[in-house]
């Protein structure tokens, strides 16, 4: 049979099996128009129609026999999705790193979100990024006892500003028995990147005092 496009009249030989009795969805290759073709109703027996055999393009449905109607394109499943779930966890990993980074600022203008960093392990131990530096130790006497004095200087190495924890003193004896601590406040709360302070503090030293350790209190 021969049937004929209504956009633009052009016309093709098809096998009338190949459109079926309910009819069949056909597009011409020549303007893409697509539309529903029907057998005629006085239908001859079947014959061998000649027909052109135009090249298809890959991804192409195969023609059914006997037509050279181009077959429809194979449904292509849509990219959209993926790109979207793409977008939205690149968004979320920019939204966390800018977090990270940001820590500092955010638990100062919202206190309640140091308790998200800490469980996440994203907060320095009290004391990171502070050196103490020239440890001196001397016994003086005060109040009719001997006391030792240790003084020092706390430097900020940060590379920022850095608060500055309680400071801990822990003396041991010559095995390494921890025979005394006491903690201490800082001369400032807050040091400014290479910014440097003088400390001291005194101790009533218990027997067989051997060494002297200044550091920062971890429990803050």
């Amino acid at each position: 049979m021969i049937i004929t496009c209504p956009e633009c009249e052009t016309r093709y030989g098809v096998d009338a099996a190949a459109i079926g009795a309910s009819g069949r969805t056909v597009r011409c290759s020549r303007c893409s128009h697509s539309w529903v073709e029907y057998q005629p109703d006085n239908l001859p027996p079947p014959r061998e129609v000649p027909t052109s055999s135009p090249r298809l393009d890959s991804g192409r449905r195969s023609r059914p026999a006997g037509t050279n109607l181009p077959a429809l394109p194979r449904d292509k499943k849509s990219k959209a999705p993926a790109i979207l779930w793409f977008l939205v966890i690149l968004t979320l990993v920019g939204m966390i790193a800018a977090a990270i980074v940001k820590r500092d600022m955010i638990m100062e203008r919202l206190p309640g979100s140091t308790t998200v960093f800490e469980a996440l392990g994203l907060i320095p131990p009290p004391g990171a990024g502070l050196a103490i530096e020239n440890q001196r130790i001397k016994a003086v006497q005060k109040g009719g006892k001997q006391v030792v004095r240790i003084e020092g200087d706390i430097v900020n190495v940060s590379g920022k500003a850095a608060l500055v924890p309680t400071m801990l003193g822990i003396i041991r004896d010559k095995t390494g028995k921890v025979l005394k601590r006491w903690r201490f406040k800082p001369p400032l709360p807050k040091l400014l990147n290479k910014e440097r302070i003088g400390f001291a503090t005194e101790v009533l030293p218990p027997k067989g005092s051997e060494t002297y350790i200044i550091t920062f209190d971890q429990r803050n």
